[in-house]
């Protein structure tokens, strides 16, 4: 069975300072669990680390998504001995610092994150040359190129060229890959290029022709820039040859994320029609707690206080009167807000009546003072609006910030704020996605469709590449 292909885009560098304790050899084991999953899964049993001067070093490689929650547990082992202590920490949260350091009282452990994928994009012309024909004398090979990168363990693959019918010295479109795919922005590194003979059959059955390992220093090296395929069945296969090849500096989505925040502002409804959804229970989590733990914790992550803001509206919040009311501020952690959401409960008064444009003037407000980072309003409705017309009017004005306000709404309570939100003249500061009540999978489903969302408004900001 062929190992599953997982491209890796960050590299994460483990450096452990031991207290008091000389062993002859250290590993750690590495176990990661996704939202999904409530235990985490063993990624590699051991992993040695090398000594260096008074530490222990040692890195791996995974693969980063911003669509989903990973979390990683490293535990430290001594001379192939039980664990002597373990730390946790979360992919996104390390991305956003770069560096953390955690101790106990046997050693301090960094885990130091570094970008593979920088943006540094290699725009490529390749062609062939007097390639192998696999298909007879009547026929010529269709060949195309196939780009993979060794990330110390597989060769995964990374690009795929368009097949030159019938032609054994095929000239192919250029294209462009992002240098810390193909060799982790280290110009010594090989990466691979295979070379096929494309198949029409279904399910096809490509004819191998050659491929070849080599570096960027080696490419560059080479006066004549053509380079020999290598086919143990076959002397002559033919050869490759670089027509031309540029290095551009370009930004990209990971990069960005890195040297920016994201701040995340929650507004929930109190109206008489969702007081069942806010019912707490010791027994399971209600709808409005799961959107906090599934969705809010995630977005979290990307905040240097690790937190957001929670507020609530279509009710009265200890006699305040306000259109909207703060439950929980920017200090607070996941648990923190949690405790504070089910706090305020017992204070508020439920009523019928939801202004949402002021909510959405906050959001606008607090996105004029974080610039130039990212602000994500996430509205949760689940009853008609008072002030349909406000709205109207909002969604006319096209607002230059680095921001996107998200309405959530169950499907059945979709109707007004649909006409409305994908109306022709919203300009795209405005989402709405809905989810079905007592669905365990909807809200899973919805955060995919969030991050989507803020993903592709945040590179349509900032000009990132898609």
């Amino acid at each position: 069975m062929k190992k599953e292909c997982i491209l890796k885009n960050i590299s994460l560098r483990i450096t452990l300072s031991l207290k008091n304790l000389t062993p002859k050899e250290v590993s750690v084991s590495l176990a990661y669990k996704e939202s999904s999953e409530q235990i985490y899964k063993i990624l590699n049993q051991s992993l040695k680390m090398k000594k260096a001067d008074e530490n222990w070093i040692t890195s791996f490689y995974a693969k980063f998504d911003f669509h989903k929650d990973q979390s990683y547990r490293i535990d430290v082992n001594l001379d192939n001995k039980p664990s002597i202590g373990s730390i946790q920490f979360q992919l996104g949260e390390l991305l956003q610092k770069g560096t953390q350091i955690r101790e106990n009282n046997y050693y301090s452990i960094k885990t130091e994150l570094l970008l593979i994928q920088q943006g540094n994009l290699v725009l490529q012309h390749w062609a062939g040359m007097k390639l192998l024909n696999t298909d007879g004398l009547f026929s010529r090979s269709d060949p195309f190129l196939q780009f993979y990168q060794w990330d110390g363990e597989q060769w995964n693959q990374i690009h795929q060229t368009e097949f030159v019918e019938c032609n054994l010295n095929p000239t192919w479109i250029p294209f462009q890959i992002d240098m810390g795919l193909m060799n982790f922005e280290d110009e010594l590194k090989n990466f691979k290029i295979e070379c096929w003979d494309h198949s029409k059959k279904n399910p096809p059955k490509h004819k191998f022709i050659g491929s070849l390992e080599i570096s960027f220093s080696e490419i560059m090296a080479s006066q004549s820039k053509i380079f020999k395929l290598q086919n143990p069945n076959h002397e002559q296969c033919g050869s490759l040859k670089l027509l031309s090849l540029q290095i551009n500096t370009n930004k990209n989505f990971i990069s960005q994320l890195q040297r920016t925040q994201i701040q995340t502002q929650i507004f929930f409804e109190f109206t008489l029609n969702s007081m069942n959804l806010h019912q707490i229970s010791h027994k399971q989590l209600n709808f409005f707690q799961q959107f906090l733990i599934t969705i809010g914790s995630q977005l979290f992550q990307y905040n240097q206080q690790h937190s957001g803001r929670l507020f609530g509206f279509g009710g009265n919040y200890q006699n305040l009167n306000k259109d909207y009311f703060e439950i929980s501020n920017g200090s607070n952690g996941i648990q923190g807000i949690c405790t504070d959401y089910c706090k305020c409960i017992k204070d508020v008064a439920f009523e019928n009546k939801i202004q949402v444009t002021p909510a959405l003037f906050e959001i606008v407000k607090q996105s004029e003072l974080f610039k130039p980072n990212f602000t994500v309003g996430l509205l949760l409705i689940l009853d008609e609006i008072a002030d349909e017309e406000k709205l109207n009017q909002f969604v006319n004005h096209q607002l230059i910030l680095p921001t996107i306000m998200i309405f959530i709404t169950l499907k059945e309570n979709a109707v007004q704020l649909s006409k409305i939100i994908n109306s022709q003249v919203n300009q795209n500061k405005i989402r709405l996605c809905s989810l079905k009540e007592n669905d365990s999978k909807s809200m899973q489903v919805l955060k995919e469709d969030i991050f989507q969302i803020i993903e592709h408004e945040m590179k349509s900001f900032y000009k990132l590449n898609f």
